[in-house]
């Protein structure tokens, strides 16, 4: 059975911006505790002259993996909700790409991306990466995640052994920010930047199979 609806925000439900960027702040601190605090876990067994052999090389690899993922994390984040590429209207694809793709690396999601790459408007990129993310996040067993399209109407399909839709995560698609939490900050923000494009967001529900489409205005 399948279950679709477009989303489009509300004009009387708008969050107070300081709020908005004090709870994103929270999502990006929420995302880099764990890997840092593996790094700072691993530091600390290394800096122990009393750990040899198999210790020291289990510390390396959580030194290694949390690196990786703080890394991949950042990089995600300053292209999604930062000012990566300056003050441009355009930022690349190339990038947007490359950051998904490191992300996904450190998540059980497998990316399979068939958007051709180039320069395109920052507000669609940023939407993508988000619900790309949120893709991610809908198959926390494992799944495949993939992108095609054009940049102005693309579709997020997710495919797995258990997909998950969180309520949540589909209210701030929607725009509504009532008991926003800073893991859903994220959707509320793409679903006000596919309105300022002009756009609308639609999420499509089935066995096995959860579908993000979105179109932006010309």
């Amino acid at each position: 059975m399948s279950e679709a609806a477009k989303l489009t925000p509300p004009d009387d439900n708008e969050p107070d911006s300081l709020a908005l960027a004090a709870l994103l702040s929270s999502r990006v601190c929420h995302d880099l505790i764990n890997p840092v605090g593996a790094l700072r876990s691993g530091l600390e067994v290394l800096e122990d002259p009393s750990m040899e052999g198999a210790m020291r090389d289990a510390a390396m690899d959580l030194v290694r993996d949390g690196a990786q993922k703080a890394v991949a994390l950042l990089s995600y984040a300053r292209l999604a909700y930062g000012a990566a590429g300056g003050f441009g209207a355009q930022i690349s694809l190339e990038d947007a790409q490359k950051a998904l793709s490191d992300l996904f690396a450190v998540t059980k999601a497998e990316l399979d991306w068939r958007i051709e790459t180039g320069l395109a408007a920052k507000e669609n990129v940023k939407v993508l990466m988000v619900l790309a993310y949120a893709a991610a996040d809908c198959v926390p067993r494992g799944g495949v995640v993939t992108i095609e399209g054009d940049i102005q109407n693309f579709t997020i399909t997710t495919t797995g052994k258990k997909v998950l839709l969180n309520d949540d995560l589909v209210r701030a698609l929607g725009g509504d920010a009532n008991d926003l939490t800073p893991k859903y900050t994220p959707a509320l923000i793409a679903s006000q930047l596919v309105a300022s494009r002009g756009g609308a967001i639609r999420v499509e529900r089935a066995e096995d199979v959860v579908t993000f489409k979105a179109s932006f205005g010309s």
